[in-house]
C-alpha cells in the first residue's frame, strides 16, 4: 500500500509586482521563501507562481546586463529554493509575459502555458493568471493578443534594453491611465467566462490572480459546485495560498 505525505504542502503566489520603488515588497518575498524553504511543517513542496512577479519584464537577456542587477538576488533566492527540492512552477502575468526559458533555466523552475489543469491533491484544478478571463476589458485583450504574437514580441526585443525600458514604462503609465477611466466591473472577471473554463476543463477548482481582488467564489456548473479562488496581490504583507491534502488556507 502506497503511504501518502500528509505534510506536504503547495503554495500559490501572484501579483507581487516586485520594484526597486517598492524594496520593502523583495524583503517580505525572500523572507516568504526562507519559511517555506526551511524543513519543518511548512516546508513547500511545490510552488506556483501565477504571474507578475515583476512589475516589468523586458525580456530574458537583462539577467547579464547592468540592467538586470535588480533581479539578481530575487533569481538567487528562487535558485535556493528549487535546490532545496521545492518545485517551482510558472504562469506569465500581463507584466512580465516575457519571462522565458532562460530565466526559468536560472531559477530551476518550469515554465507552464497560459491555461493548466493540475491533480491538486486530488482535485481537478485550473490555474492560470487571470487576465484572459476579464473579457468585458476588451481593449486589454485587443492590446493583450497583439502584445502575445511572436512578430511583435521578436521586434520589440529586437531593440536595445535601453529603448525596450522606456517603451515599456510609456506602456505602464498608459495602461494606469485607461485602467482610472474603466468602470470596476469591467476589469474584474466575466462569470460566464469563467463558467465557459471550468466546464470545458471540467474542473471542480479554479485558482487565479490578476484583479487583486482576493475571495473566495462558488458557483454552479451543470449541477456541480466549482469554486474559484483570487489571489491576492502584495502591498505591506505576505500573501499567499497553501494547500495541504487536509485542506487550503488563504493568507491575505
Amino acid at each position: 500500500m502506497r503511504m501518502i505525505n500528509h505534510k506536504k504542502n503547495t503554495y500559490f503566489i501572484s501579483d507581487l509586482h516586485l520594484d526597486e520603488s517598492h524594496p520593502h515588497l523583495y524583503k517580505l518575498f525572500y523572507d516568504f521563501i526562507d519559511s517555506i524553504k526551511a524543513e519543518g511543517k511548512y516546508k513547500a513542496e511545490t510552488l506556483y507562481i501565477l504571474g507578475d512577479l515583476f512589475e516589468v519584464w523586458i525580456g530574458d537577456d537583462i539577467i547579464d546586463h547592468s540592467l538586470g542587477k535588480q533581479y539578481l538576488p530575487t533569481i538567487k533566492k528562487l535558485k535556493e529554493l528549487s535546490d532545496s527540492g521545492t518545485k517551482i512552477y510558472f504562469i506569465q502575468g500581463n507584466r512580465d509575459f516575457l519571462i522565458g526559458e532562460t530565466f526559468m533555466q536560472r531559477i530551476g523552475g518550469t515554465l507552464l502555458p497560459d491555461q493548466k489543469i493540475i491533480d491538486l491533491y486530488g482535485t481537478k484544478t485550473l490555474i492560470i493568471h487571470g487576465d484572459t478571463l476579464c473579457t468585458d476589458d476588451k481593449a486589454y485583450q485587443r492590446m493583450r493578443k497583439l502584445f502575445r504574437l511572436k512578430i511583435i514580441q521578436k521586434l520589440y526585443l529586437s531593440l536595445s534594453l535601453e529603448s525596450r525600458v522606456k517603451k515599456a514604462n510609456k506602456i505602464r503609465q498608459a495602461s494606469k491611465n485607461e485602467t482610472q477611466k474603466k468602470a470596476q466591473m469591467i476589469l474584474d472577471v466575466n462569470q460566464d467566462e469563467v463558467t465557459k473554463v471550468a466546464k470545458r476543463g471540467g474542473v471542480t477548482k479554479i485558482i487565479h490572480g490578476h484583479t487583486h481582488r482576493p475571495a473566495e467564489h462558488v458557483f454552479d456548473v451543470d449541477g456541480v459546485q466549482v469554486k474559484r479562488i483570487v489571489l491576492s496581490d502584495w502591498r505591506d504583507k505576505v500573501c499567499y495560498l497553501r494547500v495541504t491534502f487536509n485542506g487550503f488556507e488563504s493568507i491575505y
